[in-house]
């Protein structure tokens, strides 16, 4: 990946302050001076992990806290930071800027109100620094498109984190999957050899990863792909698609000698010594993302060529089998750029382009945008955002499909479960089913004329279910996917449930659902006893 994720995007939580936190941040072994240094050094990573070991471990602090939601913001962490935030300000902590990050907790948690709220006290109150004056506008404005562009319907559509055998605490993007299903291919930049050193950013070089999925549907633990003997010599390949009809997946590889295109083939489980494609690239097209057609003629690449304002943007150009040569590189289009970078091309077909920008129309930093061949004008038409739940307040890019498959997508984003600095999710559309049950308390007791709140962590689709006088319900859920149920009961206990609505639906399983609401922190050790050793 060539924009530099390390940088802009580090590790990100999304569990409440748990076990499995402390445990990560005891196998770091930040101490709280450790953490004020990389707090000072701007490495928010770090300082994040010895923040929360302090705060978990030791004592609350309301600065601490302050500080790990400022942290956590920085880190697109919306839920984490709205909760150090708002601990921090009920316990007197007191800062001109406190509005304003804890404005930015609520936008990245997709709670517009509450964002637009302390967004305007700060503008009010503290009007003052140009630079959060100028991204607290942005970001108003960003609230007020994604008011426009909320779906007014439920979606049936299931946003998932692909787990911890392809996610790690650091950056993992641009998927691939096999035809078979089988198999992922996509980039990280976790440890992956003994003698990898980490840079300065935080995270190791990037390197590409294949991980098989399991017969329970898990995936098994990512691990680095050995094209060549030697050591580390994997890491001078760079990733860039699959080969269509096939498992083998087309690199690029830098030299003294200029940019060449390489094939690698997956046979007996192993991946062959790459093989040169003779077709000899422009090493322009490797100064940013890419994606090539089927036949290897035509690229669009990112680039900041000096135009634009040298930001990123998108470029093509197609190669001559006479002569040779590709055409002189040229802008795709004034309906593709914007003021703004573009990034992640990809083709789902030869008409159809999917790629991320940072568009003064979008929702947040980097969204997924298509855009559609149109064969009158032979130019690519006028990109539309893809909205939601695609789209966040964060980052979302690198997406991937088989134009096959059109049910079943991927991309990088960082939301409600990243794992690291950022994650691959899978996006499968499904079907809205009528659910039917009751809801009980832990008691037994049912939860009678209220209001139960079914919660989508990753879709931002949360629903209010209504209970009748004997706590019956019926609601429309979507098929495949997972609520966090939860209710606050009259001595303000709060009650939770995990429900899984299956997919494909059978009708008997979703008619009469039982579901019996537990206090929270029941909830969350049986979860925590759920987790495999080492998450």
């Amino acid at each position: 990946m060539k924009f530099n994720i390390g940088k802009a995007f580090l590790l990100a939580f999304f569990v409440g302050l748990s076990t499995k936190i402390c445990v990560f941040a005891q196998v770091e072994g930040i101490s709280i001076i450790s953490a004020e240094n990389y707090y000072l050094d701007k490495d928010y990573r770090n300082a994040l992990i010895g923040f929360e070991e302090y705060l978990l471990n030791i004592q609350f602090n309301k600065k601490v806290s302050y500080k790990a939601g400022i942290c956590a913001t920085r880190l697109g962490i919306g839920k984490r930071a709205v909760q150090h935030i708002k601990a921090a300000k009920k316990s007197g902590e007191i800062d001109n800027y406190l509005p304003f990050w804890l404005g930015r907790a609520f936008h990245l948690d997709e709670q517009w109100d509450s964002a637009s709220k302390y967004f305007n006290e700060y503008l009010d109150v503290f009007p003052i620094d140009k630079s959060y004056k100028r991204d607290t506008e942005r970001y108003l404005r960003q609230i007020v498109r994604a008011k426009e562009m909320a779906p007014t319907s439920l979606q049936p559509i299931v946003i998932e984190n692909m787990g911890n055998g392809i996610n790690s605490v650091y950056s993992e993007f641009h998927p691939i999957l096999t035809k078979d299903g089988k198999m992922m291919v996509f980039s990280g930049r976790k440890k992956g050899f003994p003698e990898e050193k980490i840079l300065d950013d935080g995270e190791y070089k990037e390197k590409i990863f294949s991980s098989h999925k399991l017969a329970d549907g898990t995936w098994s633990k990512g691990i680095p792909i050995r094209l060549m003997e030697g050591r580390n010599k994997d890491l001078d390949f760079n990733l860039i698609q699959q080969i269509e009809n096939s498992s083998n997946i087309l690199l690029y590889k830098m030299s003294s000698e200029g940019a060449k295109l390489y094939i690698s083939e997956y046979a007996n489980e192993s991946w062959k010594l790459p093989t040169l494609v003779p077709i000899e690239p422009d090493p322009s097209f490797f100064t940013g993302d890419i994606v090539f057609s089927k036949d290897l003629k035509t690229v669009v690449f990112t680039n900041n060529a000096n135009t634009n304002k040298f930001q990123n943007d998108l470029y093509t150009s197609k190669y001559d089998d006479k002569t040779e040569k590709w055409s002189e590189p040229v802008l795709i289009g004034k309906g593709v750029n914007t003021n703004a970078d573009e990034a992640a091309p990809f083709f789902i077909n030869e008409k159809t382009l999917v790629f991320s920008s940072k568009s003064e129309d979008g929702l947040g930093d980097y969204d997924l945008y298509k855009s559609v061949w149109n064969e009158e004008t032979k130019s690519w038409g006028k990109a539309v955002n893809m909205g939601f739940p695609y789209n966040t307040p964060n980052n979302d890019f690198y997406f991937f499909a088989d134009s096959e498959k059109p049910d079943v997508q991927y991309f990088s984003s960082i939301r409600g479960t990243t794992k690291g600095q950022t994650d691959i999710y899978k996006v499968t559309k499904t079907e809205i089913v009528k659910a039917k049950g009751r809801i009980i308390d832990e008691t037994g007791n049912p939860i009678v004329s209220s209001t139960v709140f079914f919660d989508d962590p990753e879709n931002f689709q949360n629903i209010k279910v209504n209970t009748d006088q004997n706590g019956n319900f019926s609601a429309d859920l979507v098929a495949g996917q997972t609520y966090l149920v939860h209710f606050k009961s009259k001595d303000k206990t709060n009650l939770e449930y995990s429900l899984s609505i299956a997919f494909p639906t059978n009708p008997s399983q979703i008619e009469n659902i039982q579901i019996q609401l537990v206090p929270k922190e029941i909830q969350e050790r049986e979860k925590e006893s759920d987790t495999t050793p080492g998450e």
